[in-house]
């Protein structure tokens, strides 16, 4: 079952300005400085779909649930869960760091899968909408996810040296490729159970997308309360009925053997993917329990998302826009709503491009500094 997006949240375009808690910093310039973005407190709210507090009480009711209800680690092996992965029984991290310790309260954890050699996206990201310097009172944290490349020392060495400079990047020990990127989705999973179950939002998304950081984190935010998401979320742009791929000029191409299903089941383009925890750990866990299979998106988001149980909260139809739609808001001298997200493959050009606009839109709007 599919549920529709405004069963969940309202649509982005009903938050009012005062319910931004930052201060950007309008600059015409190809080159974003450092930028301190300081939330304000909002002062509307919108009516709100599970849960049924009145905004004007200041300690929240408790609740239920959270982080620490939705990881049972005690249903891992804990001999071998560490160093498995999907098949794998000799998993290792390469690179790894604990970037969620220094904070007992995480709004959302980003895991962005990247390829190696990927430099110049991972940068204009950590320049861009990823610094998480933006958020202070809704913490945000950024991992890259990326494997191994095969007789290119070099390469590793230059990742070895960025990621020293940047602390941000986790590396498995299996090749990057097409064929391996359900190990890169599901290593994204089990770093989120293993090093950020305070997170209450797991995002995972590609390196090429462009992201209105400031209106997810508040719509999120605005539409909980600040509180937990929903049990079960998993939110994104929905594919339904798709034809496996047979054709051998297809990089997607499917033997009967792979998938004998001539239909995929309901599952999210992975460029968004957005998660509570409970889906997360419920996911990593099914993980080791179904045969690999390498299209990872059909994998996890469908297949996995099936036998856990849980429907999907289908973006599309509110907010799925084209390039042509994203270009346009870009190239028009008037300023406008920027749109959550941009479009898949951007060129890094176009995401400096995006970011740049972006703030000059909420410049615009006059909120006040803290």
């Amino acid at each position: 079952m599919t549920r529709s997006l405004t069963e969940i949240f309202p649509h982005p375009s009903q938050l009012s300005p005062s319910s931004m808690r930052f201060k950007p910093h309008c600059d015409l310039r190809a080159k974003i400085g450092f930028l301190f973005l300081v939330f304000l407190v909002p002062s509307t709210v919108v009516n709100f779909m599970w849960y049924g507090s009145s905004p004007n009480v200041r300690k929240p009711r408790p609740i239920s649930w959270g982080p620490s209800v939705a990881y049972n680690m005690s249903l891992l092996n804990q001999e071998t869960d560490f160093t498995t992965l999907v098949d794998k029984t000799d998993f290792r991290f390469l690179l790894n760091h604990r970037r969620c310790d220094k904070e007992k309260d995480i709004f959302m954890v980003i895991y962005i899968h990247s390829a190696p050699d990927h430099f110049q996206k991972r940068r204009a990201i950590r320049k861009t909408w990823g610094q998480e310097r933006h958020l202070v009172y809704d913490p945000i944290r950024l991992v890259f996810m990326v494997g191994t490349v095969q007789n290119k020392d070099e390469i590793q060495k230059a990742l070895e040296k960025e990621d020293f400079i940047n602390r941000d990047i986790v590396q498995g020990n299996f090749i990057d490729s097409y064929k391996n990127l359900t190990y890169k989705h599901v290593m994204g999973l089990k770093w989120v159970t293993y090093f950020c179950r305070q997170a209450k939002y797991i995002f995972k998304t590609d390196d090429d997308i462009f992201v209105d950081i400031f209106q997810l984190v508040t719509y999120l935010r605005v539409s909980s309360l600040g509180r937990m998401p929903p049990r079960g979320l998993i939110m994104c742009f929905l594919i339904r009925n798709l034809y496996v791929k047979r054709s051998q000029r297809s990089k997607w191409k499917v033997s009967f053997k792979e998938y004998p299903a001539k239909y995929y089941p309901p599952y999210c383009a992975g460029w968004v993917i957005i998660m509570s925890p409970d889906v997360v750990f419920n996911l990593y866990l099914q993980s080791t329990q179904a045969a690999y299979f390498w299209v990872d998106d059909v994998h996890v988001s469908g297949t996995l998302a099936q036998r856990v149980g849980v429907s999907h909260v289908d973006f599309t139809d509110k907010l799925s826009v084209s390039k042509e739609e994203v270009l346009y808001w870009l190239q028009n001298p008037e300023l406008s709503r920027p749109y959550l997200f941009g479009y898949p493959n951007a060129d890094v050009d176009t995401i400096y491009a995006l970011w740049n606009k972006t703030l000059c839109y909420y410049e615009s709007l006059g909120i006040p500094r803290r």
